[in-house]
């Protein structure tokens, strides 16, 4: 019987998004419009739709054939296991449709979660569909708007979207390929757990532990490396619910194995230390670090792997590949490495856009936070025991903004962010910091240099306003 790849046939599934991705915008360049507009649109989306149908049930049959065979997998090395240590582990026929439901629980949860997700993405393109259409109609009336230009306002939103975004449950945003490459990792691994935890049962042990890796997250740090009983009728052991079982999160590594306490030399210290707190993180600061740096690698990898599919899309825009020539000469900066091989020679193409332009684009009006009570309570406040007042009289005197005209203050920072650059400031501990210099025309009329100091937030990605005052060198 030929090894059971698992990696292979989850990056199979992936291309399989990548190509419907690429495969609806490709429909929507090729397509002529030489119709009229509502029939136009009526007619790309079902072509839209198909696709997604077509996703659908390749999808399903990838579904349908791997959860099986992981299963199995599974089955066979905990048998295997098994009776290399002398425990009998005949097959029991009671237990076929047990192994043939769990099989099928686990397989229909994950053609659900992918079903839901094209639902999701053809109402998404729909609601583009209509939102572009809506705004061209306007624009068709003061300079005539042709299909054609409808046709790149749709190609430049999906590309901006990545992947078409797709959002879960949890309220959370994948990119339509990492959503199924989650959900594929997730649900092998809750496969193979199954078939361990009914392999056991039905050879009549009760005992399994969850496998130990370093360094691990605060979730499953707690769990890892204990023992657990299946049936709860075990008091030496928590019993294994739900939420102890691997996959403990989406991506999570760990796994389960079968358990003889009876061949286990430690089994009164293992047995000790499965009654610790499974909810407290042990993990000495040692380790939180070590993981985080290999998060962070994995994060500054992911970015690489996103850029380059910009770069080598023949489809992206202009705009869009030199942002993404950023980001990739961004994660090499942010890594303290040089760029190498193909990165090296493709950053080398963009090499003069980016010497000139490497910081505009960071800080933009639509990405840029600026809290009102920054101004509010500090920037505009007269009444501000410290620095705040000296900037509010600065303000009021130099452009005319105060608290009564705040919002107009906020709109006119971020309308001049694209047109002034980004100047790195330094890193800390939240993420890194950056200076934008801009001059702002007031209320009153006058014209003055303002300073706006950014955070860009480590944990989400997204500027925010750190510091504002009127530059009065």
């Amino acid at each position: 019987m030929p090894q059971l790849d698992e990696e292979k046939l989850i990056q199979q599934l992936i291309q399989l998004y990548r190509w419907g991705f690429e495969e609806i915008l490709r429909r929507i360049i090729e397509k002529e419009a030489k119709k009229q507009a509502v029939r136009y649109w009526r007619d790309l989306l079902k072509e839209v739709y198909e696709i997604l149908q077509q996703l659908d049930t390749e999808t399903k049959e990838w579904v349908e054939q791997v959860v099986g065979q992981v299963y199995t997998k599974a089955s066979a090395e905990t048998r295997t296991y098994l009776q290399g240590l002398d425990i009998v582990t005949k097959v029991d026929p009671n237990f076929t449709q047990i192994h043939q439901r769990a099989i099928n629980a686990i397989a229909s949860s994950m053609i659900m979660s992918m079903h839901d997700s094209f639902q999701f993405i053809g109402r998404r393109i729909d609601d583009e569909f209509r939102r572009i259409a809506l705004e061209e109609a306007g624009r068709k009336m003061a300079s005539g708007t042709t299909i054609d230009d409808m046709k790149q306002r749709l190609i430049q939103r999906l590309l901006d979207q990545g992947q078409t975004a797709f959002v879960d449950k949890l309220g959370r945003k994948w990119r339509l390929d990492s959503y199924a490459e989650m959900v594929a990792r997730t649900t092998t691994r809750e496969a193979a757990s199954a078939a361990t935890i009914n392999t056991c049962r039905e050879a009549g042990l009760d005992l399994v532990k969850i496998t130990t890796h370093y360094p691990t997250c605060e979730k499953c740090a707690p769990l890892q490396g204990k023992v657990f009983s299946i049936s709860g009728q075990d008091k030496r052991y928590p019993k294994l619910e739900d939420r102890y079982r691997p996959p403990i999160h989406p991506n999570c590594r760990h796994s389960l194995h079968p358990y003889v306490r009876e061949l286990d030399p430690e089994a009164d210290k293992v047995q000790k230390y499965s009654n610790t707190s499974l909810i407290k993180d042990p993990r000495s600061e040692e380790e939180k670090q070590a993981y985080k740096e290999m998060r962070d690698a994995v994060t500054i990898a992911t970015n690489r792997k996103r850029a380059r599919e910009v770069l080598y899309n023949e489809v992206a825009p202009l705009e869009d590949k030199l942002k993404a020539a950023r980001q990739l000469q961004r994660s090499y900066e942010k890594a303290g490495q040089k760029p190498r091989g193909q990165d090296a020679a493709i950053l080398k193409h963009y090499q003069d856009w980016l010497k000139e332009n490497a910081r505009f684009g960071i800080i933009t009006p639509e990405n840029a936070h600026i809290p009102e009570n920054k101004l509010l309570g500090y920037a505009l406040n007269m009444e501000h025991a410290k620095g705040g007042r000296d900037k509010a009289i600065a303000f009021e005197k130099a452009l005319g903004y105060n608290k009564i005209n705040y919002r107009q203050l906020i709109e006119d920072v971020k309308a001049n962010l694209s047109k002034y650059p980004a100047v790195y400031k330094g890193k800390t501990k939240y993420g890194d910091k950056y200076e934008v210099r801009m001059e702002l025309t007031g209320p009153n009329g006058k014209t003055a240099p303002v300073v706006t100091g950014w955070l860009i937030e480590k944990e989400t990605g997204r500027p925010r306003l750190t510091t504002i005052y009127v530059d009065k060198r």
